[in-house]
């Protein structure tokens, strides 16, 4: 009878244990469906924006986000090497992004911004011919970060993706 016991309590231990693995691949599965896991909260506030890219000029209306790219919200332990990319897209005053782009110092050329996350998709305007200059890069960024910023005349849209950006004054803000 004893011994009967023990294989009940192994039998209820295993089928315990198979629970759990299945119940876990399903949440990894389900959670592999997610595209941007912790990624998709559209902020609408600019300022923010102002103060990390105020070499642009005035900003209205935008929708970005600002999360750690490594970051899958699993981890344990805080990030060893924090990233913070903020990404969206925004307008600029009328007329301004044809006086940007006349100016010859920045060779603007026709370029489309890749890796855009899907949860900014419909905040794009759908007619957008953007245009890309790596001297423009450097006038909004002032070499202290890495980023790219593309602007289309018809719309007079700015989008923007920095990794880390900061404000002039040196202090990170969102």
């Amino acid at each position: 009878m004893a011994q009967s016991g023990s294989i009940s309590r192994r039998r209820w231990l295993v089928l315990g244990g198979a629970a759990v693995a299945v119940g876990g691949v399903g949440w990894f599965a389900a959670d592999l469906g997610e595209a941007e896991p912790g990624r998709n909260r559209v902020r609408t506030d600019v300022a923010p924006l102002l103060r990390l890219f105020s070499a642009v000029g005035p900003l209205s209306d935008p929708h970005w986000l600002d999360y750690s790219p490594n970051d899958s919200g699993r981890e344990l332990l805080p990030d060893q090497d924090p990233q913070l990319r903020v990404v969206g897209v925004a307008h600029l005053p009328e007329g301004s992004v044809a006086a940007v782009v006349g100016v010859p110092a920045f060779g603007f050329d026709h370029a489309e911004p890749t890796g855009r996350p899907k949860s900014l998709e419909r905040f794009l305007p759908s007619e957008a011919r953007w245009m890309h200059s790596a001297a423009f890069d450097v006038h909004v960024t002032n070499s202290r970060y890495q980023g790219a910023f593309y602007v289309d005349r018809t719309t007079d849209s700015l989008y923007f993706d920095a990794m880390n950006p900061v404000p002039l004054d040196g202090v990170q803000t969102p």
